[in-house]
């Protein structure tokens, strides 16, 4: 198998487990929407550029242990940028719940303060 079916094959691979994992990130509820659209939109040229793009003379620069050390390193960081990516939505997800929750404790503590000022009245 030449190089440039290896690397067409390990985008197209690439790609497809990148749109699952995105979905199935969103259904979860792990990742946020603006980080899944963006993921989906890279698997989705990942998939399309595997399919269209032939690169026939690979072999004359690239041998295959330099692929492989490529794919390795490719792989590496995109799972860093997905790790990454998971990190911050499940931050903002957190963050969001914490505001709401000091929304709802300074709610509670005008109330508090009004129930105060009406006993300190009727005293």
């Amino acid at each position: 198998m030449a190089s440039g079916d290896i690397l067409r094959l390990f985008v197209i691979a690439a790609g497809a487990y990148m749109l699952v994992k995105a979905v199935l990130s969103l259904a979860k509820r792990k990742m946020t929407e603006p980080f899944c659209l963006a993921w989906v939109l890279l698997s989705a040229l990942m998939i399309l550029s595997g399919v269209l793009l032939n690169p026939s003379q690979l072999d004359r620069y690239i041998s295959t242990r330099g692929l492989i050390l490529i794919i390795i390193v490719v792989s590496g960081i995109l799972w860093g940028l997905w790790f990454i990516s998971t990190q911050v939505s499940l931050l903002k997800r957190r963050n969001q719940e914490m505001a709401m929750q000091i929304s709802l404790l300074n709610n509670d503590c005008e109330k508090i303060f009004k129930e105060l000022e009406k006993m300190k009245k009727e005293k």
